[in-house]
């Protein structure tokens, strides 16, 4: 066990130290809030470190590999659902690998098919979503206190789904968000970027949980 806790640690500290040296070479400066997780990995928008961060989500999700093993392990002395739940998580995280390689090297792959990057990147990220989530419920009875998993996986994405119903309904005219929203004065809660950034770190604060709360 300790050497799955050994590459989630790695899986963090890569993803961390990439979107650092990312932002650093970011254009004019890197807005957390206001700017989304695929700009900042994009050779397109970020020349000098897009390759920095794209290497590091590659790097990182197939650092959790041993993770969604351990999941997928774990749920064989479940229901189905829970299988199928840790499944999905391995899935997310493939996708999730094919997600930075993709921006390491294809320079901007919607301009060879239409929405590619958009729907590979919602794979990966509804894969891991639904993954938590089902482990969560179905572990909860086998392994204690699972709920809080639902609650931190579950918090963002609300969020998001609030947050761009009110833009939605308020403010049809903005476009898509980026650091021009700040001079704008929008508020960050209707930024999807802000959401996006937290609901990501959510998802792996969830599988450290998990990982913690292993089923009797």
């Amino acid at each position: 066990m300790k050497w799955v806790w050994c590459s989630y640690g790695i899986s963090i500290a890569t993803v961390a130290l990439s979107a650092a040296i990312g932002a650093w070479f970011y254009p004019g400066g890197f807005d957390w809030f206001y700017e989304v997780m695929s700009a900042l990995a994009s050779r397109k928008h970020n020349p000098e470190g897009g390759a920095w961060f794209a290497a590091g989500i590659a790097l990182s999700m197939a650092a959790l590999f041993p993770v969604a093993y351990r999941l997928y392990q774990d749920a064989k002395g479940g229901s189905r659902l829970e299988t199928l739940a840790a499944w999905l998580v391995g899935v997310g995280v493939g996708c999730g690998v094919l997600v930075g390689l993709e921006r390491l090297f294809v320079y901007h792959l919607s301009d060879l098919v239409d929405k590619a990057h958009e729907a590979l990147a919602l794979v990966t990220f509804l894969s891991l979503f639904f993954g938590n989530l089902g482990l969560a419920f179905t572990r909860t009875r086998r392994a204690g206190a699972t709920r809080w998993v639902s609650a931190v996986v579950v918090g963002p994405l609300l969020a998001i789904g609030l947050s761009q119903l009110a833009l939605y309904l308020d403010q049809r005219d903005l476009g898509w968000v980026d650091a021009g929203w700040r001079e704008m004065g929008i508020p960050i809660w209707y930024s999807f970027a802000f959401w996006q950034w937290l609901a990501s770190g959510a998802l792996w604060v969830s599988l450290g949980l998990l990982l913690a709360q292993r089923p009797k």
